[in-house]
């Protein structure tokens, strides 16, 4: 999670690109503020990143008084769809993407979590693991369009573009 409010910078930066990254459970402002100064920027979409669908352990026990769950921030980009705005809602598994689409959410990103592979086989283990996880949720839900977060770490951990998925998701990295 940001240590600074992720959102007012944002806000308050030149626009990157058409889609803004948002922190869903932001805690500084007011969601439709931050919605009309968007629109007002000319953003197309917003995403649900950084996430709680990482959120583990103590830390999403210390996290349980603010509304950092998955469950929120799907109701948050519903809303932000409800205002005009495309949404990728990120997910980590079979549950977090099952509630995205209840929300009624239909552009989802497979985040594959926190990667510790050691090994060709056990990178093949998860990459065939992720592959059973978009085959389920296409099985439920036809109309779902599957992107996959990647990076150039994972893919030299794990070729996440090798997925068979709608779209790619490029975490660059910047100087």
């Amino acid at each position: 999670m940001p240590r600074l409010d992720h959102n007012r910078v944002i806000r308050e930066s030149r626009r990157q690109g058409d889609w803004a990254a948002l922190l869903a459970s932001d805690p500084f402002g007011s969601e439709v503020a931050m919605f009309r100064q968007l629109y007002e920027h000319g953003y197309l979409g917003i995403t649900n990143w950084p996430s709680s669908i990482l959120l583990d352990g103590s830390l999403k026990q210390s996290m349980s008084t603010i509304p950092a769950s998955p469950e929120f921030e799907y109701k948050f980009l519903a809303r932000a769809n409800e205002a005009g705005f495309r949404t990728l809602a990120f997910f980590l598994s079979l549950d977090q993407a099952r509630l995205a689409l209840k929300s009624g959410l239909s552009q989802l990103v497979l985040h594959p979590g926190l990667l510790n592979v050691g090994s060709v086989e056990s990178g093949a283990m998860v990459l065939g693991s992720l592959q059973r996880l978009i085959e389920t949720i296409k099985a439920e839900a036809e109309n779902a369009t599957i992107f996959a977060y990647t990076s150039e770490w994972h893919e030299q951990v794990v070729p996440l573009s090798t997925l068979d998925v709608d779209g790619l998701v490029w975490c660059k990295a910047e100087n």
